[in-house]
Parts: C-alpha cells; sequence; structure tokens
C-alpha cells in the first residue's frame, strides 16, 4: 500500500489535491490558462503527472479548478477588505484598493476566462463566484445612491483591469492605484447642481 500523508486516506487525497489546485492558481496567476497543463502543475506540485490525472481528468477539469479556487480566494479578500470599513465611502476605496491588488496579482476578469475549455459545472461556478466576488462593491455602490450599481460595477471592474494593465506596461502601481481611485469616485460622486 502506497505512503499517505495523513492520518486517513481521505484526508491525504484532500492534502493532494488542495497541492495540485494551488500549484494550477500559482501557475494560472503568473503565466496565464495557456500555461496550466498537467506536466506543469505536476512539476510546480512536486508530483507525477500520473498523480495529477487521478485527481483531475483532463486540463480543462484543471484549469477549471484552478480558475474556481482563484475565484473563491478573491471573494474572501475583498469580504475581508470591506468587513471593517465603516461608510459606504470607506467601503468602496477598501474594495478598489483590494480588487486592484487582486488584479495585480494575476486575477482576471471573467470575461477574459470564458472562451478556456472546462467543465460546465465549473464555468456555472465560476459565473457564481464572479457574482459573489462584486457584491459588496454593488452594495457600496447602492448605499451611495448610484442608480445602476450592477452595471457601474461592471464598468468599474473594466477600470481596475485597465489599470493593472497600464502597471504591466510600466508604470508604477502606487501611480495607477491613485489614478483608479480618483476616476471611480469622480464618477460615482453625485453630481452638483449648477
Amino acid at each position: 500500500m502506497p505512503k499517505i500523508a495523513a492520518p486517513t486516506v481521505a484526508e491525504h487525497h484532500a492534502i493532494k489535491r488542495a497541492e495540485i489546485v494551488d500549484a494550477a492558481v500559482t501557475i494560472l496567476a503568473a503565466e496565464g490558462p495557456v500555461a496550466v497543463t498537467p506536466a506543469a502543475v505536476a512539476a510546480r506540485a512536486g508530483l507525477a503527472r500520473s498523480s495529477v490525472y487521478q485527481y483531475y481528468g483532463s486540463t480543462g477539469a484543471l484549469i477549471g479548478a484552478a480558475i474556481e479556487e482563484m475565484f473563491r480566494r478573491a471573494v474572501v479578500t475583498l469580504d475581508q477588505a470591506v468587513t471593517g470599513a465603516r461608510t459606504p465611502e470607506a467601503r468602496l476605496t477598501a474594495y478598489l484598493e483590494a480588487s486592484f491588488d487582486e488584479a495585480l496579482a494575476g486575477h482576471q476578469p471573467l470575461a477574459a476566462l470564458t472562451d478556456i475549455v472546462m467543465p460546465r459545472e465549473c464555468l456555472v461556478r465560476v459565473i457564481e463566484l464572479h457574482a459573489r466576488l462584486v457584491d459588496p462593491l454593488v452594495a457600496s455602490l447602492t448605499e451611495l445612491g448610484v442608480a445602476d450599481a450592477a452595471g457601474t460595477a461592471g464598468l468599474i471592474g473594466g477600470i481596475v483591469s485597465a489599470g493593472a494593465a497600464q502597471v504591466g506596461r510600466g508604470e508604477p502601481p502606487a501611480r495607477v492605484r491613485r489614478r483608479v481611485l480618483e476616476f471611480v469616485r469622480r464618477a460615482v460622486s453625485p453630481v452638483s447642481p449648477a
């Protein structure tokens, strides 16, 4: 019988699955979905490629699991960021800063992921997680009196992605962060009557 690294076989399998997903997330964030292959993930996790196939029967399933985990982690990060903020403005700022950090860390927008072949259940879960990801932003925008909070949240996501792309082209992150925050604050501020 093969050695297991946990008190039970079920726990051993859970640990190995988590190691595989963690390796896939790391590769996904650093190199994009094309680089997430069973061979690359196995090498990163220190496993045989056949071990990866034991847990994920296809490259699509592996990529789907990595994307789902990336979204799940982002949801936790964004929820934690807004939890301590007391006002809608403070929650908006906290959300934007955490969202910008996620974008810089490699979290890709949903639109960039929809062309990836993955199992249908993974795609459905990713769409659900994406909706959950923007919930705190929509809530803050609603509290601020923005009429179409969900639509505006989608536009803000594009602004954050555009900011991350500017950093990717060499602009200083702190400067781009300020630009994104200022742009969004102006965009959602009530217009003063003339």
